[in-house]
């Protein structure tokens, strides 16, 4: 089974996923937890590249740096993992590619997910968690350095967040969306594991045909 976690920037995503790798080892899960960009060495350099405040990347550039990401990533650990019959829960994925470059920066969708699908070669999430945060609350939690993509103006981020709510009504089966402003991280997690083990049992049962 393929888990995605998603969210706009300061959703929180970081750190629940480190508490998802902490539940999964105090439960002995094996669960394989990976992330997307940057879960190999050719993606570490590129995440590096597009990432870096001193360079100047077009959107389209941007967007087949993202997509040569995914594509190795595909082929040499999330695959072979699948094939294995693994859990993997992954810090983002396509839909983060249609939020960023599809909405935010304006490219067209429908071509992100023609090349998208292209380059996924028939991996797609079984279930997608979504964490939304306000921009207010967004901005409340906006401190330290920031990369290339976090420095983009306001504007851009309200087209990422809107992009991600029109992907959550277009995918309500796969895509459950946790709204974070006012829950506590530990209420957040709570939630989360509720999601994750109702959907692996419905997924178990679909595979043994129950």
């Amino acid at each position: 089974m393929f888990i995605t976690i998603e969210g706009p920037d300061k959703a929180g995503k970081t750190t629940q996923i480190r508490k998802l790798k902490e539940y999964a080892k105090d439960k002995s899960l094996d669960w394989v937890f990976a992330h997307n960009p940057g879960d190999t060495d050719l993606g570490a350099r590129l995440r590096e590249i597009v990432l870096d405040c001193d360079e100047h990347i077009s959107d389209h550039a941007e967007l087949m740096i993202y997509l040569a990401d995914r594509a190795h990533h595909v082929e040499t650990k999330l695959k072979p993992l699948l094939q294995e019959g693994k859990i993997i829960v992954c810090d983002r994925f396509s839909d983060s590619t249609l939020a960023y470059q599809g909405y935010g920066r304006g490219i067209d969708v429908n071509t992100i997910e023609i090349m998208d699908n292209l380059v996924c070669d028939g991996v797609k999430p079984d279930l997608t968690i979504l964490l939304m945060v306000s921009e207010e609350e967004a901005q409340r939690r906006n401190k330290g350095e920031i990369d290339r993509l976090e420095a983009q103006n306001k504007l851009f981020f309200v087209r990422v967040r809107n992009g991600y709510k029109t992907l959550a009504r277009e995918n309500p089966t796969r895509i459950k969306v946790i709204e974070v402003d006012g829950m506590s991280i530990e209420e957040v997690h709570e939630r989360m594991i509720e999601i994750i083990q109702t959907e692996i049992s419905e997924f178990q049962k679909d595979k043994a045909g129950v």
